[in-house]
């Protein structure tokens, strides 16, 4: 999902250093151990989001501002050049992860199950390791720690991968935000935040994984977290990855030793381990999880889109289905279904129901004599006439088959019903449209005209065969005219 690209303000500059700084403080003071060694490094987090957000954009500026924190920090417990050293390598590990992510073109915004592999290979494993292998070289150097090469490698790799791990999906599901609807809480997601405070807390005031007497460990807080992926977000999630990561280090710099009696090196082995696992596991399950959640939408929207335009589909195939397509008034299947309906309801109120059937006069001579396309014409003109002497809403129109047409005119009288056939034919009259094989030298209609009021078990075929036998009466007659059944 390609995102816009923002510019660096005067406000980043200004955030990066500082949060730099506090990040250090928190490490230094929360996160390591009387021994000296830092379970979670979560600085670096903040320069590769910088890095990332802006894509690259001021790279110097932000390096440089990233190495006058580290240097500012680290003052107090180590000399200028050695935070100095220990600065330069964090932004080498910082770069090499950046330029690999993005040579792998990793989103920022994580958005995909492939973008968190991606940046857990470049970042956590690759970069961190090779930072490690690095600062662990200038440690031995400058003899701070007189631990093994391949022991301060592990401790800097690790405290590194998941400091980027638990950092870098919070701050860029901060930076990316992106409203989800709220689900309702339900029942069982109190009962999982009851049943996960109260771990938490066993885990802070246990000694050596037990509680009371009942063994504690870090690992019964997993289930927790999956469960609170699959209900929340990437940003939730990673917010309480964070939380729950910090206070396993508080509790085991505190000296409690969740993991139980073991020696401190195990012990915090065992917590990163956890730490690393907790972090994927529930945020690469977020991620998914989300990822399924706006396809589903995405899917549902199609659906609905695609319903919609079916719908309207539909609706303009039963409307030419009921339509005429030379006239464009209604055809012969919707005077069917017309006529049933107004059936009924003039039964139902005892009111009359006015049928009259037209037919153009020797219409097979003009088609003959003008052409298809003017016997066309003449049908519309025909139709258009029609339409115009019956303007009423319950009124209907329609081409009976041929040159013959009807109109259902409910509630009226067969005299009212006469008067409009009339009007009819004197339009046609006013018309005066040229028939040369016509005994009156225009084109005319012979209607006949029926009304009736149903009564019991009646049909409309009655109301139907009175017309058509009145119009059979009307050409017996001379034809041009209107005749009442």
């Amino acid at each position: 999902m390609k995102q816009s690209i923002p510019t660096p303000s005067f406000y980043s500059y200004l955030f990066l250093p500082l949060a730099y700084f506090i990040s250090v403080k928190l490490c230094l003071g929360l996160a390591m151990t009387p021994e000296g060694t830092v379970i979670i490094w979560l600085a670096n987090a903040f320069t590769l989001t910088a890095l990332l957000y802006y894509r690259g954009q001021r790279y110097w500026v932000f390096i440089l501002f990233a190495i006058a924190a580290e240097i500012a920090a680290d003052v107090p417990t180590f000399p200028w050049y050695e935070g100095l050293m220990l600065g330069v390598t964090n932004t080498i590990e910082v770069t090499l992860a950046y330029l690999i992510m993005r040579k792998v073109s990793m989103s920022p915004s994580l958005y995909k199950l492939e973008d968190v592999i991606k940046f857990i290979v470049a970042g956590p494993f690759i970069a961190s390791l090779i930072g490690a292998l690095i600062g662990a070289a200038i440690i031995k150097f400058f003899g701070v720690d007189t631990g093994g090469y391949l022991s301060i490698v592990q401790v800097w790799w690790f405290g590194d991968a998941l400091g980027l791990i638990i950092g870098i999906p919070l701050l860029l599901s901060l930076l990316y935000y992106k409203s989800q609807p709220i689900k309702p809480l339900i029942r069982i997601d109190l009962i999982v935040a009851v049943i996960s405070t109260a771990l938490l807390l066993m885990l802070t005031f246990g000694e050596n994984g037990l509680f009371l007497g009942v063994v504690i460990t870090p690992t019964l807080l997993l289930p927790s977290m999956l469960y609170l992926a699959a209900r929340t977000d990437l940003k939730c999630t990673a917010i309480a990855v964070f939380i729950v990561s910090f206070a396993l280090a508080l509790v085991i710099t505190a000296g409690r030793n969740p993991f139980g009696n073991l020696s401190i090196s195990l012990t915090i082995l065992h917590a990163q381990e956890f730490i690393a696992i907790l972090s994927i596991a529930s945020m690469g399950f977020a991620t998914l999880l989300s990822r399924i959640r706006d396809n589903e939408r995405e899917l549902e929207d199609r659906v609905s889109k695609r319903t919609d335009e079916l719908q309207l589909l539909n609706h303009k195939l039963e409307g030419l289905s009921k339509t005429d397509g030379l006239t464009g008034i209604a055809n012969r299947r919707s005077f069917d279904d017309v006529l049933e309906i107004e059936w009924m309801r003039a039964k139902r109120a005892n009111q009359p129901l006015a049928l009259a059937m037209l037919d153009i006069d020797w219409f097979k001579r003009y088609n003959d004599h003008y052409g298809h396309q003017a016997g066309d014409e003449c049908l519309r003109r025909v139709s258009n006439i029609l339409a115009s002497n019956l303007c009423r809403t319950g009124d209907l129109v329609a081409r009976y088959g041929g040159e013959e047409f009807v109109f259902i005119a409910p509630a009226i009288s067969g005299d009212q019903a006469l008067e409009i056939s009339r009007k009819i034919c004197e339009a046609l009259h006013s018309l005066a449209l040229p028939h040369e094989l016509s005994t009156f030298g225009y084109v005319t209609v012979s209607v006949g005209v029926a009304s009736i009021t149903p009564q019991g078990s009646q049909k409309s075929d009655v109301l139907v065969k009175m017309a058509d036998d009145a119009l059979y009466q009307a050409k017996e007659q001379g034809r041009n005219r209107a005749l009442l059944a």
